[in-house]
């Protein structure tokens, strides 16, 4: 019994060690970025909005890398109309409630109970 391997499972082995290649250069980037300066991109999300009336004053005490909760879900490309980001994700949820209706139509509601023994 000989195993038989042709040139398809080639390229799926490249883009198997490509993206493990990619993943481990990133992991490296990352750590030694992180051995040189300790600041995440993020950690702004932990700190509660000071109260006060004066917006120089809590924009003065936030961090410099602060996200906002309006960054959360608004696009980065400030000329797109949040209606068109609420419709392209209204219609999403649509088409997926539309695929997870056929699923359910299709194969009933096992489709939910998984073989996990």
């Amino acid at each position: 019994m000989a195993l038989v391997m042709y040139w398809y499972d080639f390229v799926c082995f490249g883009i198997v060690a490509a993206a493990i290649a990619v993943t481990l250069w990133m992991q490296w980037r990352r750590e030694l970025a992180s051995t040189c300066d300790d600041n995440v991109r993020y950690q702004s999300l932990l700190v509660a909005r000071p109260d006060a009336n004066d917006h120089r004053a809590v924009y003065a005490l936030m961090p410099r890398n602060h996200v906002s909760s309006s960054q959360l879900w608004t696009s980065c490309w400030k000329g797109v109309h949040p209606g068109w980001l609420l419709a392209t994700r209204f219609i999403s949820f649509l088409v997926m409630g539309g695929l997870l209706l056929t699923d359910l139509l299709d194969w009933d509601a096992t489709i939910f109970v998984y073989y996990t023994e």
